[in-house]
């Protein structure tokens, strides 16, 4: 006789998933969020990591009561110390641009993960020009602090990008006239990632475990970010469809099933199925995730990004690694083969959410080996003929 507890282990594992996601809370400036223990704690620590870095005061609870309303302990203990660690900046300063892009809608508006990479960005130029006066910068300066992350470009590069966004919003709002990064070129090298060769995609299905492949697959035949694809469910799976609403942007994307996804799709259902010891329920009606790690547990994108470094960290990968071959790069890979199999530039950017110019960046580079193969050909073909003896 089959125990009837078994199923109901394997249950339990897929439980959590279910559960609605809680929202973030929007944090103030210079308030920063820990984890331990499954217990998050908050601190106010103004420039951390920084020259500027002033001292860390420890927040008693949350920002918010559990039922979602303000804690007006944890906000009266806030003000308290920012009013104790330092005054406000001088007017017209960097440090005081960046307290009042931080408290804009349009900063509000931004996705959880967008905040924090800019933010990264942000404390970077507030330790370095932060009681420099916004109105003095010239684009000398600009190039001055782009280089000092020369030797990482695709850094340097977000760096320049964040600098620029802060000046078009502080322009709009009478802080200066212009933006000073309109003329900084980029640094050359610091577009990111590579994009996969299909050689090298076939040689990771063939050795790496299935659920690093998975996701990889996904990834690939989708278009789409890390954390967009760990978040996807079986109930935005429908009539050949995947339903995605992009963490970074907020856009909503309608992606067709490709035949390959389609055919991992159906063995990652009847994987889910039998754990759930139930073989004909409906997954669709169900919230659970559609990629989960070895142990049945949904990923967290910190976690997944161990195991991936892990797995490529493994001696069969060595010539993925010397290619510096990365998991975004299959995002790019994915806008390549589209553009290669013919697609235009707004089809390609329907797949992958991606703006109309940033596809024509990589259509160029498509367009380019597809010009220079068909002008080799040509080129062959009049040797022929010149060297063909004529009767």
């Amino acid at each position: 006789m089959v125990s009837s507890e078994a199923p109901m282990i394997r249950i339990s594992r897929l439980l959590p998933m279910a559960r609605p996601r809680r929202d973030r809370i929007k944090l103030p400036p210079h308030v920063h969020c820990t984890v331990a223990r499954g217990r998050e704690y908050f601190s106010y620590h103004p420039y951390r990591g920084t020259r500027r870095a002033g001292k860390r005061i420890k927040l008693p609870g949350a920002p918010a009561n559990a039922d979602g309303t303000p804690n007006d302990n944890w906000w009266s203990a806030y003000r308290l110390a920012a009013g104790e660690i330092t005054s406000a900046p001088r007017a017209g300063t960097f440090a005081a641009l960046i307290d009042a892009y931080r408290a804009s809608p349009e900063w509000a508006q931004l996705s959880a993960r967008t905040q924090h990479e800019k933010a990264r960005h942000l404390d970077r130029i507030a330790g370095t020009w932060g009681e420099l006066q916004v109105s003095g910068v010239d684009p000398k300066h600009v190039l001055s602090l782009r280089d000092t992350r020369a030797l990482t470009p695709a850094d340097a590069n977000n760096l320049l990008r964040t600098l620029s966004a802060l000046m078009g919003w502080s322009s709009l709002r009478g802080w200066r006239g212009d933006n000073p990064c309109h003329r900084v070129p980029k640094l050359k090298g610091g577009d990111g990632w590579d994009p996969w060769p299909w050689e090298d995609l076939d040689y990771l299905r063939q050795h790496a475990r299935p659920v690093m492949w998975e996701a990889a697959a996904v990834a690939l035949y989708t278009g789409q970010r890390l954390s967009d694809i760990l978040l996807m469910r079986w109930s935005d799976f429908q009539n050949g469809q995947i339903s995605v609403t992009q963490n970074k942007t907020r856009k909503k994307l309608w992606i067709p099933v490709h035949r390959e996804l389609g055919h991992l799709l159906q063995t990652l259902q009847q994987r889910t199925q039998e754990a759930l010891a139930d073989p004909i329920v409906d997954l669709a009606t169900l919230r659970l995730p559609i990629l989960r790690s070895s142990r049945g547990m949904p990923w967290t994108v910190d976690g997944f990004k161990a195991s991936w470094s892990a797995e490529l960290n493994r001696p069969v990968f060595a010539r993925l690694r010397e290619r510096r071959l990365v998991f975004h790069g299959l995002r790019k890979s994915a806008v390549v083969f589209l553009l290669e199999a013919g697609c235009t530039d707004a089809e390609t950017a329907a797949i992958t959410g991606q703006t109309r110019d940033m596809v024509e960046h990589y259509a160029r580079q498509v367009n380019q080996r597809r010009l220079a193969a068909t002008a080799i050909l040509k080129w062959e073909a009049a040797d022929q003929v010149r060297n063909t003896p004529r009767g």
